[in-house]
C-alpha cells in the first residue's frame, strides 16, 4: 500500500500528464436536501453463474483493431470474457491469448483465428452498449464496480450521444466518461465530458483519489445530470460539476438521450503502451447499474 504523501506525488505526476482534470482534493458530500430520487431502470445482475448480460438491455461489440486507441485486445461475447458469477456480479474477464511478440498463448478455440484478424491483439475482453436498446437523458446512473489488477488494464462506464446512431460524428455527438481507471495508477479513477469545444484529447475532467488499490474493493461511480449540467460523484462526494458554461453553447452537446457503455480494454493510448507481461487474466467486475430520475427530472426510452 502506497502512503498518502507517495500517492500524492503520484497522482500529481499523472494530473499534469493529463493536462485538463481538475484536483479536488476535498470533494464535497451530496446534498440530501431536495432530492428525491425514483429508480427508473436497474440491472442487477443476478442470473445464474455463466449467464450473458441480457440481451433486453445489451448488445456486444465484437472485434479488435485498436478500437482508434492503439488497444491490444479482441472484443468477443463469449461467456469466458463476459458473464455473471451467480454472486449478482457481472464479470469481465480480459484473457492472455498472445505475448508481445506475437506467441500465441493458451489453447481456447478459434485464438489462432482471432489472431490472424488481429495480430496485435494480446487479450481477449469484452465490450457492450445499450445503443438501440435503452436511451438515458437527464437523471442520475449510478454503478458500483470494482477495479481490475494489471499494468495495463484499462476499464470504462461511459456514454455517448444517440444523434450518433443517426451519422453526427465523434465528439461532436458528446461523450460522457463516468468512470475510467488505467491499472498503473491504481488508485485514481478519471471522469470526463468530450465534446466539439472541449480541450482536445483529455476533455472537461475530474479526477477521484483513493488511499488504497482500487481493485481492493467497490466503489459507486456516477453522474446527476440536468438540462445545461452535469455532476460527476464517487462514493457520494462530489468531484467535479460542469455546466454549459464551461463549453459555450455550442459546445454543450450533452441536452439529448444518450446510450451506455461497459467495456475492459488493455492497452492503449489512455493506459499506456505498457502492459505487464506477467498479466494473464484480469477482472472488472460490476455489482449493478442504477438509473433514477432526481426530483422528477430523467426519462428513459425503450427502443
Amino acid at each position: 500500500m502506497v502512503g498518502k504523501a507517495g500517492s500524492l506525488r503520484r497522482y500529481r505526476i499523472a494530473l499534469t500528464a493529463a493536462l485538463a482534470l481538475t484536483l479536488v482534493v476535498n470533494p464535497s458530500a451530496e446534498s440530501a436536501s431536495k432530492k428525491n430520487l425514483k429508480l427508473l431502470w436497474s440491472d442487477e445482475f443476478n442470473s445464474k453463474k455463466g449467464s450473458k448480460p441480457s440481451a433486453k438491455n445489451w448488445s456486444h461489440e465484437i472485434g479488435g483493431g485498436g478500437w482508434g486507441n492503439s488497444e491490444k485486445q479482441y472484443y468477443t461475447d463469449k461467456p469466458l470474457n463476459i458473464s455473471t458469477d451467480g454472486e449478482g456480479k457481472l464479470v469481465i474477464t480480459a484473457k492472455r491469448i498472445s505475448t508481445a511478440t506475437l506467441d500465441m498463448v493458451g489453447t481456447e478455440p478459434g485464438t489462432e483465428a482471432i489472431l490472424d484478424r488481429c495480430w496485435e491483439c494480446q487479450f481477449t475482453s469484452a465490450r457492450i452498449k445499450t445503443a438501440k436498446k435503452l436511451a438515458f437523458q437527464y437523471g442520475r446512473i449510478e454503478a458500483r464496480m470494482k477495479m481490475p489488477q494489471g499494468i495495463g488494464t484499462w476499464p470504462a462506464f461511459w456514454m455517448l450521444g444517440g444523434d450518433l446512431l443517426e451519422g453526427t460524428p465523434w465528439p461532436e455527438c458528446g461523450e460522457i466518461d463516468i468512470m475510467e481507471f488505467r491499472g498503473d495508477i491504481n488508485d485514481r479513477t478519471t471522469s470526463a465530458l468530450h465534446g466539439p469545444t472541449t480541450p482536445p484529447g483529455s476533455g472537461l475532467g475530474a479526477a477521484f483519489m483513493n488511499y488504497t488499490p482500487l481493485s481492493d474493493d467497490f466503489h459507486t461511480y456516477a453522474i446527476e445530470w440536468r438540462k445545461n449540467s452535469i455532476d460527476f460523484i464517487v462514493d457520494g462526494r462530489v468531484t467535479g460539476t460542469y455546466s454549459s458554461k464551461d463549453t459555450g453553447t455550442r459546445g454543450w452537446v450533452y441536452n439529448q438521450e444518450f446510450f451506455l457503455i461497459l467495456n475492459l480494454a488493455v492497452g492503449g493510448t489512455y493506459a499506456g503502451e505498457e502492459i505487464d507481461p506477467d498479466m494473464n487474466q484480469a477482472e472488472f467486475k460490476i455489482d449493478y447499474i442504477r438509473y433514477y430520475s432526481v426530483n422528477g427530472v430523467g426519462k428513459l426510452t425503450r427502443k
